[in-house]
């Protein structure tokens, strides 16, 4: 259910609540024996090592939980002595592990995480003192990331209470002035396949230089296809899924998932601009252009599918329409750097030098390191010193 806007906002360390809006929420939480039963009848046989609550806490939280709230009556109270206390873990600094999720009682020991797993602590500690606590979907503008020109979604998820006309939002974040468009409260099983998604994820991109004694990309997809298992509609996942077939050659299997994630939500437009990025591979170019319109179409506010389809117009000389593209990723998200570039390249295209060098000087004010941007100035700086 889509929680539509944000009325207050009050910052605790690098922790933000949020007030929204909402109509009734549904029943969306369960219990860790309920929890357990579940992803035990919906996961195979050969995962079921793999299952977790993210959320249980053992009993040394819950009596830390316990005697940080004695006394106090109010739910707001309790919201924020729980959350300076989580914070306090951290000595006031929350640890990001860019390695993998945590889960309730591994944040609780170590002091590391990410926002999921801070959230299971909060979720599993404010539960336990009788708070209705509950996972929130936040859309936020950064929640796609990019490897070429492939999208992985790993989504955003936080904590909340519901308060019954309203929810307030906990999120723990280290970029509290990022900017959000939305948000709804999520089941409890929803949240647990985020869990499996974002663990795949950080697996498939942040383990590189990691020392580990497994191999990182194969569990990866174990991970994709356990959150799948959990909810078998979470198309977050199966973009993934997709995503990790195509970075390993099985372009056709990956255009499968993608088509699968679209068949069950049609304005999902990380699928759509995957699936055109897969048809731009095998030359089937009439239908990759039909699948990243839809995406910037889809897309309210991410340029990056703009870009995507001006990138793919450019390839096909069609420079004014690509032109058009980068314009509108860039009124979307001003500071896209490659924009800038590849619009300063149409217009070279085009013939007009004086806009293409605005464009690229433009591209080196938001990265200076931008050095395609860089070696054009400089090419266009020498042209115009040289002798005619």
């Amino acid at each position: 259910m889509l929680l539509t806007r944000i009325r207050s906002l009050v910052a605790v360390g690098t922790c933000l609540f949020l007030t929204a809006a909402c109509a009734a929420i549904p029943k969306t939480i369960y219990t860790e024996e309920e929890a357990l039963a579940q992803l035990e009848a919906r996961v195979s046989a050969e995962m079921r090592d793999q299952i977790v609550v993210p959320y249980e806490i053992d009993e040394e939280i819950q009596q830390f939980a316990e005697d940080i709230t004695d006394g106090l009556t109010s739910d707001r109270e309790k919201v924020r002595v729980i959350v300076e206390a989580i914070i306090g873990l951290t000595q006031f600094s929350i640890s990001y592990d860019s390695l993998s999720n945590k889960t309730a009682t591994e944040v609780f020991r170590e002091g590391r995480g990410n926002c999921l797993a801070y959230s299971n602590l909060f979720v599993g500690m404010a539960r336990h003192v009788g708070l209705p606590a509950v996972y929130v979907d936040v859309e936020s503008i950064e929640r796609q990331t990019k490897e070429a020109e492939i999208i992985v979604n790993n989504g955003h998820v936080t904590g909340g209470i519901d308060q019954g006309v309203d929810v307030m939002v906990i999120d723990f974040t280290k970029t509290p002035e990022r900017e959000y468009l939305g948000f709804r409260v999520i089941d409890d099983l929803e949240a647990i396949a985020n869990y499996y998604n974002n663990q795949g994820f950080l697996y498939g991109f942040f383990t590189e230089t990691a020392d580990l004694d497994f191999d990182p990309l194969e569990r990866e997809m174990e991970m994709y296809r356990l959150s799948l298992e959990v909810m078998p509609t979470f198309q977050r996942a199966r973009n993934n899924l997709g995503v990790g077939l195509r970075r390993r050659g099985q372009v056709e299997e990956a255009i499968e998932q993608y088509k699968i994630a679209i068949a069950e939500d049609p304005s999902f437009a990380d699928a759509h601009a995957n699936l055109g990025a897969a048809y731009y591979s095998l030359g089937r170019i009439d239908e990759a252009l039909g699948e990243l319109r839809i995406a910037a179409d889809e897309s309210d506010s991410n340029g990056y599918f703009h870009h995507s389809l001006g990138v793919v117009l450019y390839q096909l000389e069609r420079y004014d329409d690509a032109v058009r593209e980068f314009r509108r990723a860039l009124s979307k998200e001003p500071s896209m750097a490659t924009a800038r570039y590849h619009l300063g390249e149409s217009y070279m295209k085009l013939g007009d030098a004086a806009k293409a060098m605005d464009e690229y000087e433009a591209a080196l004010a938001i990265d200076p390191n931008h050095e395609f941007a860089q070696a054009k100035v400089d090419l266009l700086t020498n042209q115009a010193m040289s002798p005619n």
